[in-house]
């Protein structure tokens, strides 16, 4: 059993993973080859179709109809090094995240949009045989948020306000693949389960006319839960097969965390944009985690996640009416403690910089982002077995966006 407790806590724990590629914990952000660019500091000024999803306080700001299909590989590696100095790294293949957005102004007043975006997701994988296989050897988590948005412009009530609210329908899936080993005997264990849940999310922006060159926005994301249901299934010998459950159910109950986004943005010179946001995630509600077993017995892990704040800093410089360049940085700090830090939730402080450009053609638009998740170290706490594997992990990674744009109609 006790083999079986930590290979469920492996892969049920895993929607409060982390992500290799781009933020901490399992949060990723880089949907809008645009906002990427810029560090995704838009919650004051996106009135794009990716609005939908980064603040819909700008879904009815924009005349016409507005689209965009987009996507996100993620090159990302992590690493482990033992109080022996032996090292291990991850062989994660690329990571692919589609992204696709649609916003159309119904008319002076009202605006609608449609997105489909992975806010949430993770794919690690270990090399076979490495010092925490029975802890994790490959995994991988998708969130699918389906999002439908209705944006108000209250420019002619309230000079410079709009506001929108919409609602995400998040099917999300889990895999994992853990080894199983008794002595000199190994052994498989494969499980894997889905879930479905229902969110929502609501964004104001306000530019006041006095001050023409300034721009505020907020954002909140409201918390999805998640009971993920799914199968287990135990490959091993006699008679160690015995000791464990057997093949069945599996599942448990994870709360996606709310976010809220605040930004404020200036534009010094016509041709210059600077923002800057401040991103608040509540970690600090994922405590423990509670799994429901085969056998009908429950175990229960702490997790002890921190609330966090990240912060962001983007530039958008305009050259004539075609073309823009993009420059951002980013400060993520992990909400994951020390104690909880493991081969799967390998997690550090972060410091991300990005690029980005754009290139515009009749009704159509090219846009490029870059993100470099700079390398870094993070030890493991020296409290006993807290986590039972001590040692250092490294993360580093590179976030290529690449996304097509039409704007039909209005300016």
């Amino acid at each position: 059993m006790k083999h079986m407790n930590k290979l469920l806590l492996g892969a049920l724990s895993l929607p409060l993973g982390a992500s290799l590629a781009s933020a901490n914990a399992f949060n990723i952000n880089e949907h809008d080859a645009r906002a990427s660019g810029r560090a995704n500091a838009t919650a004051a000024t996106n009135t794009t179709a990716s609005s939908v999803i980064f603040n819909p306080g700008g879904i009815a700001v924009s005349e016409g109809v507005q689209v965009a299909i987009g996507t996100g590989v993620y090159f990302a590696s992590g690493s482990y090094e033992d109080s022996s100095g032996m090292k291990t790294e991850t062989d994660s293949d690329p990571s692919v995240v589609p992204s696709i957005y649609a916003t159309g102004r119904i008319n002076d007043l009202v605006g609608v949009g449609v997105g489909f975006h992975l806010p949430f997701g993770l794919a690690v994988s270990w090399p076979d045989g490495h010092a925490q296989s029975d802890v994790i050897q490959d995994q991988t988590l998708r969130t699918y948020y389906i999002t439908a948005a209705v944006g108000l412009n209250l420019d002619k009530y309230v000079p410079g306000l709009s506001l929108g609210g919409g609602i995400d329908l998040v099917p999300a899936t889990v895999q994992l693949e853990n080894t199983l080993n008794f002595g000199e005997v190994q052994g498989t264990a494969k499980l894997g389960g889905d879930a479905f849940g229902v969110g929502a999310r609501a964004g104001v922006m306000y530019s006041p006319p006095q001050v023409k060159q300034l721009h505020v926005g907020v954002m909140y994301r409201s918390p999805v839960s998640l009971d993920f249901e799914g199968n287990g299934d135990f490959d091993i010998v006699p008679p160690f097969r015995d000791q464990l459950p057997p093949d069945g159910a599996i599942s448990t109950s994870i709360t996606m965390p709310q976010s809220v986004w605040g930004g404020i943005a200036v534009d010094p010179i016509p041709e210059l944009q600077i923002e800057a946001n401040a991103v608040w995630i509540d970690w600090s509600a994922f405590k423990t985690l509670a799994i429901n077993l085969p056998d009908g017995s429950q175990t229960v892990s702490p997790q002890n996640y921190e609330d966090k704040v990240t912060f962001r800093v983007g530039a958008e410089y305009k050259i004539g009416s075609k073309a823009a360049v993009r420059a951002g940085f980013v400060y993520d700090p992990t909400p994951i403690p020390p104690e909880t830090l493991t081969a799967r939730l390998p997690d550090i402080d972060r410091t991300n910089v990005s690029l980005g450009g754009s290139y515009a053609f009749g009704n159509y638009g090219i846009h490029a982002g870059l993100l470099w998740v700079t390398p870094g170290e993070r030890e493991t706490s020296d409290e006993p077995f807290m986590p039972a594997f001590k040692g250092t992990y490294g993360v580093q990674a590179l976030v290529t966006s690449l996304m097509l744009t039409g704007h039909f109609g209005g300016k």
